[in-house]
C-alpha cells in the first residue's frame, strides 16, 4: 500500500481570498500559498485577514516548504506572517519570489526565497513539485503539480486560458495532457472564481487594442490610468501605446513604483529609461505628453487614485480635462468605494472611462468554456474546486460532473475540510474548526472578543464613568466624571450625571446585604443606572466602562 496523502484547506474555499492548502505525506507538510484577505466594514481596525494556521502551528516542525502559485496578495500577501511562525523555504517563479523577497526585506526578516523556472521540478521533503506555466493577470503564474505516492495532485492557482497573451507565454496544457495519460491525475484542484460565467474570457491583448483606439482620441489631454500594480501585462500595454503616442510614463503609488522596478530588473517589463520619469518631475511636462499609471483601481482609501480624488496627493492633482482610465472591474464588495472615487474625480472635472463603458479590462480567471477545456485535458480521477465562494465551487463541481466525472468523485471543501487520498480513493474525513485570523498594527493577532468590542463601539459609541468614593465614610468624594465618545450629546450627559451620583450615594448609604459595599458592587450599580438611562431615554446601548477610585 502506498502512503496516503492528506489535504487540509486552510483558506480560499467557500470565500475569495487568503488562499492556503496543506498537503501532508509521511508526516511532512507542503503548504501551497499563504495569502491574505482584506477586511470589510464590519471589521474595524483590522488590517488583513490570514489563513487559519492553528493546524500548521501544531505541526510546525513538519512543514518542509511553502510554494506560491503567483504574485497576487491573496496568494503571496501573508508570506512575512508565515515566516514569523514557521522556518521553511519558499518557492515560486522569479517574479513571485522577487515580490516575496521585497516584502521580506521590508519587514527585515532573515530569509531568502527560491525562484523556479517554468517546467522545472524541485524536491521538497518527500514531494517532487513541478512548476508549469499558466496564463493569468500577473506574470509568471504557475500551475503546481505535487507528485506524491498517491499520484500527481494538480493545483492550478488562479488561471485563464489566454491564446494570445501579451508575453507569448502559453499555459502548458501539453504537460497536463501528458500527466493525464501517464500516470493519470489523481486529484485536480482548480480555480472556480468564474465558474458561473459562460463562454471564454477576452484575451489580455484585446485590452491593448482598446488603448490604441482611446489614446489618439485623448491627444492633448493628460491621461491617468489605474490598474492593479501586479497586472504588469496591462502596464506593458499602456506603456507601449503611451510611448507610441509620444507620452512620458509616470508611475504613482508605492506598490506600482516597486513592481515596475522589479519587473524592469527581471526583464518582464520593457520601458526605455528615456520614457520613464519620476512623478516629482511631472510639472515639467505638458498635459498631452503625460501618461500616469497608478494604483487604486479598487477604491482603496490610501492608494494613489483615491488621494487624487480627494485632492490630497503630494505630487499630483486632478485638473479640468484630465482623462482617467479605470482599467479594472470592481471586486464584489468594492463597488461603493470604487464609484465614490469615480464621483469625486468627475466632480474635479475629469472624464472617467471604466469597464462598464468600454473594454478596458478583462478577467484573469477562466470562464466555463475554459474550465471545460482544462477538465477534458486533465481528466482527473477526483476533482476539488477551489478559490471561490461556495456557489462558485458548487457550479464548478457540477460542470465536472456534466463532463463525465462520477458524482462522488467531485468533493466540495470549505475552510477546515480535510481530504484523504489513499489506495481506496479520495474522501472527506474531517472538518476542523476554522476561523479568520485577524491582524492589526505590526502583525499583532486580534481575537474575536476584541473585534466584537470594536464593533459595539463603532455601532453605538462608548461611555466612560469615573467616580471617587470614600468607602469608610460611605460618601461620594466628588461628582462622577462622565466622558462619551460617539454616543451622546452634552445635554444627554448632563441628564445622566446626577443619576449616577445619586446611584453611588444610595449604594454607599444602604450597603449591600447589610455589609460595606465593594468596588465591584458599586461599578455594577453604576453600569445598571447608566444602562437604564440609555434604554429609557435614548434607545441606544453603548458599552459602558465604570471605574471607582477609592479615597480616604
Amino acid at each position: 500500500m502506498a502512503p496516503p496523502a492528506k489535504l487540509t484547506f486552510l483558506g480560499g474555499v467557500g470565500e475569495v481570498g487568503r488562499n492556503c492548502t496543506a498537503i501532508e505525506v509521511d508526516g511532512k507538510i507542503l503548504v501551497i500559498d499563504y495569502g491574505l484577505m482584506f477586511p470589510d466594514a464590519t471589521m474595524p481596525g483590522v488590517d488583513v485577514i490570514l489563513p487559519d494556521n492553528r493546524y500548521l502551528l501544531e505541526r510546525a516542525d513538519s512543514i518542509v516548504g511553502l510554494v506560491v502559485t503567483h504574485a497576487h496578495e491573496d496568494h503571496v500577501g501573508g508570506v512575512t506572517h508565515f515566516l514569523r511562525d514557521f522556518s521553511a523555504p519558499i518557492y515560486g517563479s522569479a517574479f513571485t519570489m522577487a515580490l516575496a523577497q521585497a516584502k521580506i526585506d521590508e519587514q527585515r526578516l532573515d530569509a531568502r526565497v527560491n525562484p523556479v523556472a517554468d517546467g522545472n521540478s524541485v524536491n521538497i521533503g518527500p514531494f517532487r513539485v513541478e512548476f508549469l506555466a499558466v496564463t493569468h493577470s500577473v506574470p509568471l503564474s504557475n500551475i503546481i503539480v505535487v507528485h506524491t505516492p498517491q499520484g500527481p495532485l494538480v493545483h492550478t492557482g488562479d488561471f485563464k486560458l489566454d491564446n494570445t497573451p501579451v508575453d507569448n507565454r502559453l499555459t502548458d496544457l501539453g504537460r497536463i495532457g501528458e500527466l493525464s495519460r501517464n500516470p493519470g491525475i489523481r486529484v485536480l484542484m482548480a480555480d472556480s472564481t468564474n465558474a458561473d460565467n459562460p463562454g471564454h474570457s477576452e484575451s489580455e491583448s484585446q485590452i491593448g487594442e482598446t488603448f490604441r483606439r482611446l489614446f489618439p482620441e485623448l491627444r492633448g489631454r493628460r491621461i491617468i490610468t489605474s490598474c492593479f500594480a501586479s497586472h504588469l501585462h496591462r502596464v506593458q500595454q499602456i506603456v507601449d501605446v503611451a510611448i507610441d503616442e509620444g507620452r512620458t510614463v509616470f508611475a504613482a503609488g508605492r506598490s506600482m513604483v516597486r513592481n515596475v522596478a522589479i519587473a524592469r530588473e527581471l526583464g518582464l517589463l520593457d520601458i526605455p529609461e528615456r520614457s520613464l520619469a519620476s512623478l516629482e518631475q511631472i510639472d515639467q511636462y505638458s498635459p498631452g505628453d503625460i501618461c500616469v499609471i497608478c494604483t487604486g483601481s479598487q477604491g482603496e482609501p490610501f492608494a494613489a487614485l483615491a488621494l487624487l480624488a480627494q485632492g490630497s496627493h503630494r505630487d499630483l492633482s486632478i485638473a479640468e480635462d484630465d482623462a482617467v482610465i479605470l482599467s479594472s472591474h470592481p471586486i464584489p464588495g468594492n463597488q461603493r468605494s470604487v464609484f465614490a472615487v469615480i464621483n469625486s474625480l468627475v466632480r474635479r472635472g475629469a472624464e472617467v472611462i471604466h469597464s462598464a463603458q468600454d473594454l478596458v479590462h478583462t478577467t484573469g480567471h477562466a470562464q466555463r468554456d475554459e474550465l471545460r477545456i482544462l477538465h477534458n485535458i486533465a481528466r482527473p480521477e477526483y476533482f476539488i474546486p477551489i478559490e471561490g465562494e461556495y456557489r462558485m465551487l458548487r457550479r464548478h463541481a457540477d460542470l465536472a460532473i456534466d463532463l463525465g466525472l462520477d458524482e462522488d468523485h467531485a468533493l466540495i471543501a470549505v475552510g477546515g475540510t480535510q481530504v484523504v487520498v489513499d489506495d481506496g480513493g479520495a474522501y472527506i474525513v474531517d472538518q476542523l474548526p476554522h476561523e479568520y485570523q485577524y491582524v492589526h498594527g505590526t502583525g499583532l493577532p486580534l481575537d474575536q472578543e476584541v473585534l466584537s468590542q470594536r464593533r459595539a463601539i463603532a455601532a453605538a459609541g462608548i461611555v466612560m464613568i469615573v467616580a471617587a468614593v470614600d468607602l469608610e465614610n460611605r460618601s461620594v468624594a466628588s461628582e462622577p466624571t462622565l466622558v462619551s465618545r460617539g454616543w451622546a450629546s452634552e445635554i444627554e450627559l448632563d441628564d445622566l450625571t446626577p443619576r449616577l451620583e445619586e446611584t453611588v450615594a444610595k449604594a454607599l448609604e444602604n450597603g449591600l446585604n447589610e455589609s460595606k459595599p465593594t468596588v465591584a458592587d458599586l461599578e455594577r450599580r453604576m453600569r445598571r443606572a447608566a444602562g437604564r438611562f440609555v434604554g429609557d431615554e435614548t434607545q441606544r446601548r453603548p458599552p459602558i466602562s465604570v471605574t471607582i477610585q477609592l479615597v480616604g
